[in-house]
């Protein structure tokens, strides 16, 4: 599991109700230095969320004074007239360069600060949930299975030229891998779906299946070629026979994101690879003739 704690500097109005910060936070009457976002991915799942030092473990609680108010922020001003409003934040720019291990900007929904002196921000319902930031993040996470190669002849034997070769990846692991990130204001569930098996045959060809590959079973397939996803080695390798040569899988994924809204997108596609050593050889015949 990967948790990131990071800090947030905020105001609270000084008289009446306390301020909410809508989408994101709960309210509690704490110091600038208390409140901290924290992103916890674990099995394919990430969950953005606010909590005090309180509502953390003893042994999650940070150590060390928060960084994230900038300068001239004032903890203590708030609207004077008692009127009640969301708190002030304020983007840390740790948090917005995290990367993997926590978004990449501060949460949609979280109010931006008004640094006029009053201590009030605009309403964090008027900024839109905008999941795309979400949706990256929840990708960066994910962790989709490497290909593992299966092939007839077994590995560790050669193939034969003119003779065909039958490839394949598991498939059971040929099934969708999903994450989820989420706020207040919502969450995105991003879902990578296997598409095809680009491999690289070692001789300069390439063969693109759109499936996992048909497992080879001699007693019903025998000589036969691949229905799928098979390549015919049609010479030597330059340097000879049986010379080193590397089979590599390389599986794509599409990737898209739904919100809880109802609005969805794709996202760059990802690619996990394997790559395994192979030989070629041939057969030779000998015709002898009988008198």
């Amino acid at each position: 599991m990967l948790r990131r704690e990071i800090p947030f500097a905020f105001n609270l109005p000084v008289t009446g109700a306390i301020g909410v910060l809508a989408a994101l936070m709960t309210a509690t009457a704490v110091q600038a230095s208390d409140l901290l976002a924290n992103t916890e991915c674990s099995n394919g799942e990430c969950q953005v969320e606010a909590a005090t030092p309180e509502q953390l473990q003893p042994s999650e609680q940070p150590s060390g004074p928060s960084q994230s108010q900038p300068s001239g922020a004032n903890p203590e001003s708030g609207d004077t007239e008692g009127g009640e409003g969301p708190s002030c934040v304020y983007d840390d720019a740790e948090f917005r360069s995290s990367g993997k291990e926590g978004p990449l900007a501060a949460p949609p929904g979280v109010a931006s600060c008004d640094t006029s002196g009053t201590g009030r921000s605009q309403q964090a319902d008027e900024t839109p949930f905008e999941p795309a930031a979400l949706a990256e993040q929840a990708r960066a996470m994910m962790s989709p299975p490497e290909p593992e190669i299966g092939t007839a002849p077994p590995l560790g034997k050669p193939r034969f030229v003119n003779m065909p070769a039958w490839m394949w990846v598991d498939g059971a692991s040929w099934e969708p891998v999903t994450a989820t990130a989420s706020v207040s204001a919502g969450s995105v569930n991003v879902t990578a779906t296997p598409d095809r098996v680009v491999w690289n045959t070692g001789d300069g060809s390439e063969v693109v299946c759109q499936g996992p590959g048909t497992v080879y079973t001699p007693q019903v397939h025998e000589d036969g070629a691949s229905p799928d996803c098979g390549h015919t080695y049609t010479a030597l390798p330059p340097e000879g026979a049986e010379t080193g040569m590397e089979l590599t899988a390389t599986w794509e994924w599409q990737v898209a994101w739904s919100t809880s809204d109802g609005r969805s997108g794709d996202l760059e596609a990802l690619t996990t690879t394997s790559t395994t050593p192979i030989a070629v050889s041939e057969i030779h015949s000998v015709i002898t003739r009988i008198r």
